[in-house]
């Protein structure tokens, strides 16, 4: 009962935060998230002047919202960072695809960039993180998750299909692909930046902000232990598999899939996604 009283709480918080948000950062788990937050968090951390406070608690780049408070305005820091909310909307993989919710308009007044990447990457990401990262996990094979109609990447093409089509109805939803921040970070980040409403940042603090986000980096902090937060922290310090920065390569799935594992993914891929992917 507490469960699920706690779940509806974090619901209801997250909804209140997405009505007070500048912009909202939507993602099905494992499509980068908590690397776009960091790079964000600590970008704006940064230009405004937050570093101290950052290094006294690492967790605020983790809660961007956090950073726009108005407890740093008291100590004439602070002022003007744009409010950034990283949400998994209505927590589609928890779910059975039936019960997905299909209606976006409560953001319809919100600035929204919804962050994707490529269903076979994270269906091998999100395998790994209910295997090894998460208690009473799932207990199949990879084979088996890959081709479960419930929990599968077929519940994670559905809830992409539900935002290509929310896309037409919302005036302010701009989609980011996992794969151009991976290609470009510098330029993909300064763009969402812009779209965010922190337009004002410098190159170097940019740059700065993606040299601290890099895969090396992030490894070797969550490997210390700098945050608090589960979000970035290993079930297992030993064993880099239940590590949240496990890859972050792009078409890391060839490494883990078997040849029809593959073939069988193209072809979900080829007959159920939003061809507005390219996939």
């Amino acid at each position: 009962m507490l469960s699920v009283a706690k779940k509806l709480l974090s619901g209801l918080k997250e909804r209140a935060d997405v009505r007070r948000a500048d912009t909202v950062v939507v993602s099905y788990p494992k499509s980068g998230r908590t690397w776009l937050r960091l790079l964000v968090g600590r970008a704006l951390a940064e230009h405004h002047g937050l570093l101290d406070a950052v290094d006294a608690d690492p967790d605020l780049l983790l809660r961007t919202e956090r950073l726009a408070g108005r407890r740093w305005q008291v100590l004439g820091l602070g002022s003007g960072i744009p409010t950034v909310v990283f949400s998994h909307d209505d927590k589609p993989h928890a779910k059975p695809t039936d019960q997905i919710e299909t209606d976006k308009s409560r953001f319809a007044d919100s600035r929204v960039l919804f962050l994707h990447r490529d269903p076979r990457d994270v269906a091998v990401s999100q395998y790994f993180s209910l295997t090894k990262r998460t208690d009473g996990g799932y207990t199949g094979t990879i084979s088996d998750f890959v081709r479960d109609e419930a929990i599968g990447p077929a519940n994670h093409l559905h809830y992409l299909n539900v935002w290509a089509r929310a896309k037409e109805a919302l005036p302010e939803v701009r989609f980011l692909s996992y794969e151009a921040l991976h290609a470009d970070t510098l330029a993909e980040l300064a763009g969402v930046l812009r779209y965010a409403g922190a337009a004002d940042i410098p190159g170097d603090v940019i740059a700065s902000a993606v040299e601290y986000g890099s895969f090396d980096n992030m490894r070797q902090m969550e490997a210390g232990g700098t945050f608090k937060s589960g979000m970035l922290r290993p079930a297992d310090a030993s064993d880099t598999t239940t590590y949240k920065t496990r890859s972050g390569k792009v078409g890391g799935y060839t490494e883990h899939l078997s040849d029809e594992d593959i073939a069988y993914l193209d072809d979900l891929i080829t007959e159920r996604l939003d061809p507005v992917y390219s996939y």
